[in-house]
């Protein structure tokens, strides 16, 4: 039986991080910063390792700085998205594969 979460070392505690509230990753300086639905936490964990931690099928590195969640994405525009009100940058190698799942997400609507 697959899981619906991961557990993610935040300073000193272990958080339950449920897939379907995780919206975005972004990558600081020194640590990765997790938006989730209700909240935001920070970790010291690479982002190689909080990917590997990712149903690859639900999310996409679309920046050097950002990995999203397919189904928390509101908008896609030439060189960027959005989710909700944010803003995020696309680099050119993730804008096709993010038009062909959103090309799929309108059409199973």
């Amino acid at each position: 039986m697959s899981r619906n979460y991961f557990t993610l070392r935040c300073g000193d505690q272990h958080e339950k991080i449920p897939y379907d509230e995780l919206q975005y990753l972004e990558v600081m300086n020194d640590h990765i910063l997790l938006h989730l639905q209700e909240k935001r936490l920070a970790t010291m964990e690479t982002l190689d390792w909080i990917m590997s931690q990712l149903p690859m099928s639900a999310f996409l590195r679309v920046h050097q700085w950002f990995v999203v969640s397919y189904r928390h994405i509101t908008q896609l525009g030439e060189d960027h998205l959005m989710i909700g009100n944010v803003r995020i940058p696309v680099g050119q190698q993730a804008l096709s594969s993010l038009t062909a799942a959103m090309a799929g997400k309108v059409t199973e609507s």
